[in-house]
């Protein structure tokens, strides 16, 4: 279960929308929530040549870094304040570090021992500001922890309501690397659908190369080689709903 959940932000609206899906995660498995938000390095410059060891001007930027950090604490501070009636009786702490922050994230992911990162896709785009989007998509390239990430222009709410179930899609490709995805999915739809039973969608594509390159047409294969392939993709999705059903209680 998830424990320990890292929230990054950026100082928009667009990215606290990830803070009441972590909470409902959060306070369904007894866990805690880290905010980060990474504030921007101090920044070297000086004049080097030859038979000159060089000179260096720092007190202006690192006055700015210090400013940043104090921001960034302030903000987080504030931000934690205002979303108290999604946060009350959750652990939260706060991580401010200076630096990239892709790499920050997964040093803090290892650091604070994050089980679980809830990030939305965007945030506000500027010089002193991440473009979340990407920092969004190389957390999910290279976390060592899962990552759910959320659209935070999406019209739709982001939790589930009581009417509806939730539904997770997994989409597999037949390797074990792709099925490493099924625990956290389960995970995350049980922890998200509370009372409420869910979902869990196995989909696997049929790819069926081209004799004749990758633009053209599928169509000159056969019938009984596409019903073959489609016959295998079954037979293989159902040995992993079977594995799943004997050890989980989802529902397909």
């Amino acid at each position: 279960m998830f424990q320990r959940i890292l929230v990054p932000l950026d100082g928009s609206e667009g990215a606290e929308r990830a803070i009441p899906v972590a909470a409902r995660i959060a306070r369904a498995s007894g866990g805690s929530i880290v905010f980060i938000r990474v504030a921007l390095p101090p920044t070297e410059f000086g004049t080097f040549g030859p038979g000159l060891r060089g000179t260096l001007a720092m007190e202006p930027e690192v006055a700015v870094a210090e400013k940043d950090l104090a921001e960034a604490t302030s903000y987080i501070a504030a931000t934690i304040a205002a979303y108290t009636d999604d946060l009350t009786g959750i652990a939260t702490e706060m991580d401010v570090p200076a630096g990239t922050a892709s790499s920050l994230i997964f040093s803090a992911a290892r650091y604070e021992h994050i089980d679980l990162i809830v990030m939305c896709s965007r945030g506000e785009r500027g010089l002193k500001r991440w473009i979340l989007g990407s920092v969004a998509q190389q957390s999910v390239r290279h976390s060592p922890v899962p990552v759910l990430v959320l659209n935070a222009h999406g019209s739709g709410p982001f939790l589930p309501d009581t009417i509806r179930p939730l539904r997770v899609l997994v989409s597999l490709d037949g390797s074990a690397l792709a099925e490493t995805a099924l625990e956290p999915a389960i995970q995350l739809m049980a922890t998200l659908s509370a009372s409420a039973q869910g979902e869990l969608h196995l989909l696997r594509v049929v790819d069926l190369p081209s004799a004749y390159g990758k633009m053209k047409s599928q169509a000159h294969i056969s019938d009984s080689i596409q019903e073959e392939a489609r016959k295998e993709a079954e037979t293989y999705i159902k040995a992993v709903a079977g594995r799943l059903l004997a050890t989980t209680s989802p529902r397909f």
